[in-house]
């Protein structure tokens, strides 16, 4: 009798909890409005990774903090007024990735809001996100440099919050293609794709439809300026963003209020690899709002630790990874400065590669043939080369 009064009541205390809730918590939209997720590969960035994978069975896990200053603001119908809606937001994210083969890799990552604040009474303080999972494969690799391709796929559990900006209420399933041309110590990046949304969702006049995510940006290492003599570091400079691809119209166009489903940011960012054998990469950046679209802050500032225990010759070219100014890329061993672990691919410095060039360790000019590469014979002047 008594375990039945105390359900009755714990029943009848939902009951009222549940009407006394604040009407503005209906108010608050059933989307992500999240505008930048970590990747999960160890060799990436705040927005750009590599084409390449990790390898076989290479596994790594990381954990990335962030502060997002104003990520959501609202603009009530008939007033010019903004709402901070979201006013400050401090997360985490947890990420695991393992290669699988030399070409195939799987990453899960896990969202959460440690706090948030804003003009919403109603506003959680503390909610999931969305889980992702994450899958690479690489088309075209560019091991020793060049051109790369690989194609990015993921899918986004409905795990969030919908109350918190942070859960989208349905599945989303997106895929990208990857685009990179790297000259060992700089390389571009670009990429573009797509993601479906199984449900619609809506937010004031504002329709949420399937959206083409896109980026661009530069790497580079600083070894090249003479600021990072141990080759430690990588520097990122990368826009990002996306745009709607349906029922709204990019950047204002179409619907009222679409040109806040076109988020665009600038990010700055520096990954350094610590401990002896660099099993550990440090991340710190910065996040910057280019546009007034949902989900993008005045400021986002990003702190993340990453761990990949690894084989300490990562390229299998026999210079250990602490010592090799190209960890990633093999030497080349050709008897020619093989002890710094980079390939050389012009030995001879006369602007032929090695591989096209028939006198690889004497200066030449080009020519056709079985001579490309070597120098004229004597007394023959360069005009007549045949």
């Amino acid at each position: 009798m008594r375990s039945r009064t105390a359900l009755i009541s714990l029943i009848a205390l939902g009951a009222a909890l549940g009407t006394t809730r604040p009407a503005s918590a209906e108010d608050l939209p059933s989307v992500d409005t999240r505008t930048w997720r970590p990747s999960t590969d160890h060799a990436a960035n705040l927005v750009l990774e590599p084409v390449l994978t990790p390898g076989s069975w290479n596994w790594n896990a990381g954990a990335w903090f962030h502060y997002a200053l104003h990520p959501v603001d609202l603009e009530p119908p008939g007033t010019a007024d903004k709402v901070r809606a979201v006013e400050h937001a401090i997360g985490a994210d947890l990420t695991l990735g393992i290669g699988l083969g030399r070409i195939v890799a799987l990453g899960a990552s896990v969202p959460a809001v440690l706090y948030q604040s804003g003009q919403s009474e109603s506003l959680p303080k503390t909610v999931m996100g969305d889980v992702g999972l994450h899958s690479k494969v690489t088309v075209v690799s560019n091991e020793q440099g060049g051109f790369g391709l690989a194609l990015l796929n993921n899918v986004l559990v409905p795990t969030g919050a919908r109350t918190g900006f942070q859960g989208d209420g349905s599945t989303r399933v997106g895929a990208r293609i990857l685009a990179e041309y790297t000259l060992l110590v700089l390389g571009v990046q670009a990429s573009a794709g797509y993601t479906l949304r199984t449900e619609r969702r809506s937010f004031g006049d504002v329709r949420y439809g399937d959206e083409i995510p896109w980026t661009f940006g530069i790497l580079m290492r600083p070894g090249i300026l003479g600021v990072d003599g141990d080759n430690r570091q990588l520097w990122e400079l990368a826009v990002h963003g996306s745009l709607p691809a349906g029922p709204s119209g990019p950047f204002g166009t179409g619907d009222p209020g679409s040109s806040k489903l076109s988020p665009m940011m600038l990010a700055l960012s520096d990954r350094i690899a610590l401990g002896k054998q660099r099993d550990f990469s440090l991340i710190a950046g910065v996040d910057v709002g280019l546009t007034a679209a949902y989900g993008v802050p005045t400021l986002r500032g990003i702190v993340a630790l990453s761990w990949a225990p690894r084989e300490h010759d990562q390229d299998h070219d026999g210079v250990a990874d602490d010592v090799d100014q190209c960890p990633e890329i093999p030497e080349d061993r050709d008897g020619f400065e093989d002890g710094d672990g980079c390939p050389e691919i012009d030995d001879d410095d006369d602007g032929i590669v090695d591989s096209e060039d028939k006198c690889p360790r004497v200066a030449g000019v080009a020519q056709p043939g079985d001579k490309n590469g070597c120098p004229l014979p004597e007394g023959k002047p360069k005009s007549e080369s045949p």
